[in-house]
């Protein structure tokens, strides 16, 4: 089960998500993503995976398609942190911060 909650503002599109990222999920989020960026014209698309605790080889593979297309992923937890790493080759994917919060 993965939710996905949009917080929308002037300075940024956030979609934070609790739960696992896999399967038909993936294609929920990926779905999500894209009807969203129709709409941000320009502004910062951030990802709180603050609440996700798995996330499957799918769910690993649009990960990285949303930082290639300059999406921000946020990361709490140590588990989601090493995901973010494996997918970006290295610590610079992704930056750590707290559940929820916005810069």
């Amino acid at each position: 089960m993965l939710k996905i909650t949009l917080h929308d503002s002037a300075r940024e599109f956030r979609l934070k998500l609790e739960g696992r990222l896999s399967g038909l999920w993936v294609h929920e989020l990926e779905q999500c993503w894209k009807t969203a960026s129709s709409t941000t014209h320009g502004r910062k698309t951030v990802l709180d995976l603050g609440e996700v605790d798995f996330v499957d080889p799918a769910g690993e593979s649009l990960l990285a398609h949303m930082h290639a297309e300059g999406v921000e992923l946020v990361a709490v937890t140590p588990l989601i942190r090493a995901v973010l790493q494996e997918i970006c080759h290295g610590p610079a994917c992704g930056r750590v911060g707290k559940v929820g919060s916005t810069p």
